[in-house]
């Protein structure tokens, strides 16, 4: 059964254009000059229930202008789209119960209650969704568990750091146990720890609710670490939809080598990437033969180790091109071949 059908999605929208110089703002006043924006482009892909897939773009990829029209907050110009069973934009009653939209840059309690504490907002959000109150309290203590944030709910909003307040608005977007959860950049901007602490939360309320989670970032560590399936944006267009581990396997030929050594850098690593007591060079296949000859008969070296290339650089890769070994990937493909 899938929780999301999208099928040829477009979305386009109308950015306003300044002139420039001393009196670009001026002229813009009198006539204004508009350029067309493609958001999304033919965007196809399907999600099953219970799956954890996350979505990474650049910046303008089009990430939150999907998760909108999933929620049904924004329009699609062309295409068709199916949550739970519901089109978005008719937001029904059974489908606003079984979704949520979670920004990690403000959300509801920021917006509602800033000088309270995030139970009051609890208490309205209960009210708001007709959570009988033995039930509210039930949720609200499996949440405040999970997140670790018990002594954090009676502590006046305004109060709470960056991570304190994500992790109490999720627990006011989750309250009503949602089916659907749309996760817009949900780490951005807290460190390491707090990441740390979310990424398990969402690992264990997907498995315990069965719930489906939807995950936007431009973070390749969030994507890494909250499952397998990933969906690449790039300019509006999906590029890659499957398993991130078969990534690699649409970049041209190469491997990470790296080698640790004792003492100073031998001469045979001159060029290569330094740190500490690691060297590390991005080769292609068909000069590994030649670079560990030239490498092992070095006595200083110790470990030499080959591997695919970090994620990261895999990604950066394929924002750079826009494609993968010279293809332009959509949901019609079979996931996870390159």
């Amino acid at each position: 059964m899938y929780s999301i059908e999208v099928n040829r999605l477009c979305k386009s929208y109308r950015k306003e254009e300044k002139g420039q110089g001393r009196f670009g703002g001026l002229r813009f006043f009198f006539r204004r000059k508009y350029r067309e924006v493609q958001a999304l482009r033919d965007v196809t892909f399907s999600v099953e229930r219970g799956e954890m897939v996350g979505v990474i773009g650049p910046n303008g990829a089009g990430k939150t202008t999907l998760l909108k029209i999933l929620s049904g907050v924004l329009y699609p110009d062309g295409g068709s789209v199916s949550v739970l069973g519901s089109v978005p934009t008719r937001r029904e009653k059974k489908f606003l119960r079984s979704i949520t939209y979670f920004t990690g840059q403000r959300g509801f309690l920021s917006l509602t209650i800033w000088d309270l504490p995030p139970v009051d907002g609890y208490e309205l959000i209960r009210h708001i969704y007709g959570i009988p109150e033995r039930e509210f309290r039930k949720r609200l203590k499996y949440l405040a568990e999970l997140l670790d944030v018990e002594d954090l709910i009676r502590t006046p909003l305004r109060k709470l750091s960056l991570g304190e307040r994500t992790k109490v608005e999720l627990v006011a977007a989750l309250l009503h146990f949602p089916d659907l959860v749309l996760l817009d950049e949900p780490t951005i901007g807290l460190d390491i720890v707090s990441q740390k602490r979310l990424w398990e939360f969402f690992r264990l309320y997907n498995v315990e609710r069965r719930a489906t989670l939807l995950i936007t970032s431009h973070y390749t560590r969030d994507i890494e670490e909250l499952g397998r399936r990933v969906l690449i944006l790039h300019r509006g267009r999906l590029l890659y939809d499957g398993d991130r581990k078969y990534l690699v396997k649409g970049l041209p030929d190469r491997k990470l080598v790296k080698v640790i050594f004792r003492g100073d850098p031998p001469p045979s690593l001159k060029g290569w990437k330094i740190d500490g007591d690691t060297a590390m060079k991005d080769v292609e296949k068909s000069r590994i033969g030649d670079e560990l000859r030239l490498i092992s008969t070095d006595s200083s070296v110790i470990d030499i180790t080959i591997e695919d290339p970090p994620f990261e650089d895999v990604i950066r890769e394929i924002f750079t091109r826009g494609e993968i070994n010279g293809k332009v990937f959509n949901g019609s493909e079979k996931r996870g071949q390159t």
